[in-house]
């Protein structure tokens, strides 16, 4: 949950912040706190292709477009952002919420299995993905001296790496065959800020129509062709449908956002969006488990799903300002900035 520093999903100095970046943040993040809530609730309804990979994407983009800058890149202050903003909170938070996760899903917590999970960067996969995919891109960035050449062979020769891997059976080490796919976004991304000035020529209104007709166009073929294009673990079987798909999403996706007038709730979300992912599985599974035990189990009726993210959002919004006001150190501050 995109997690700057220059990540995604961790915020910049309040002076660099780009507004349509936290509204595009926080639009994926909510989409994805309604995925999470149909899938509890009532299991998947709205086909996974619509909108979920799209929204996990973007925050790859996202990053990378973060990333990039005029002045000289620095390494040493890259790394030690990732390791405070990403990997700190992933720990703090992956074993805090342990013991919780295991009672809200009726298991017995097994210390050893759990610690090995963590460490391994299965503890919460985006995340740890994020965070290597982000330490990749910028030692190849500061070896390189920032040549765009070698971050974009770099790029494809990460992705057919991360297809072989993803066969394995097993997770791999802090999900590196979803940190070497995330590279070739991540450069893209990167990429569409570098030549900003050129792409922002076209960004009409013209240019969005012919892209979301795109999109609309790639959405139908996958439906035709049944195309699986499952980011964790990776399950694609139709890779040139999968990038088309996610690469015209992202640039549409940035074109409306950059002309969009900056929406106060969208912004916050977008601003706080790590602690979010950590949320977005326990409260709309413990949401929809109270809405079944009160007698209000899911009867058909879309509604019903909007109603149960009606409680999920504020739930999960309130549990996020609490951190951010009073545990500031879970995400590496040291003073409370909600």
């Amino acid at each position: 949950m995109t997690i700057t520093t220059t990540s995604s999903a961790v915020p910049q100095a309040k002076k660099q912040r780009k507004p349509w970046i936290d509204n595009l943040r926080g639009l994926a993040m909510i989409l994805i706190l309604l995925g999470h809530t149909e899938i509890y609730y009532r299991g998947e309804i709205v086909n996974y292709n619509i909108y979920a990979v799209d929204c996990l994407i973007i925050f790859f983009f996202l990053s990378g477009y973060l990333m990039y800058r005029e002045t000289e890149f620095n390494l040493k202050n890259k790394v030690k952002s990732v390791l405070r903003y990403i990997v700190l909170p992933y720990f703090i938070f992956t074993i805090a919420l342990a013991l919780p996760k295991s009672i809200v899903y009726g298991a017995s917590l097994d210390i050893k299995e759990t610690a090995r999970d963590i460490i391994m960067g299965n503890g919460s996969w985006f995340v740890a993905a994020l965070a290597l995919s982000e330490l990749i891109f910028s030692t190849v960035l500061y070896l390189s001296k920032k040549n765009i050449t070698c971050l974009w062979a770099t790029a494809i020769i990460a992705f057919p790496l991360s297809i072989y891997m993803s066969y394995s059976p097993m997770p791999l080490f802090w999900q590196v065959d979803n940190a070497l796919q995330a590279l070739l976004f991540i450069t893209i991304g990167y990429s569409c800020h570098k030549y900003e000035a050129i792409l922002d020529k076209y960004n009409k209104p013209l240019t969005i129509i012919l892209l979301f007709a795109i999109l609309l166009l790639l959405k139908w073929l996958e439906y035709i062709y049944g195309a699986k294009m499952i980011v964790w673990r990776i399950d694609i079987n139709n890779y040139p449908l999968f990038l088309a798909d996610t690469i015209v999403c992202a640039i549409m996706m940035t074109m409306i956002f950059k002309r969009l007038p900056d929406f106060p709730l969208l912004n916050w979300t977008g601003r706080h969006t790590l602690v979010y992912y950590f949320f977005c599985g326990g409260v709309p599974l413990l949401t929809s488990k109270l809405l079944m035990r009160i007698g209000m189990p899911y009867n058909g009726n879309y509604l019903f799903i909007l109603a149960a993210f009606a409680l999920v959002y504020p739930i999960t919004s309130a549990l996020v300002w609490v951190v951010y006001r009073y545990l500031p150190f879970t995400v590496g501050k040291w003073k409370s900035r909600v």
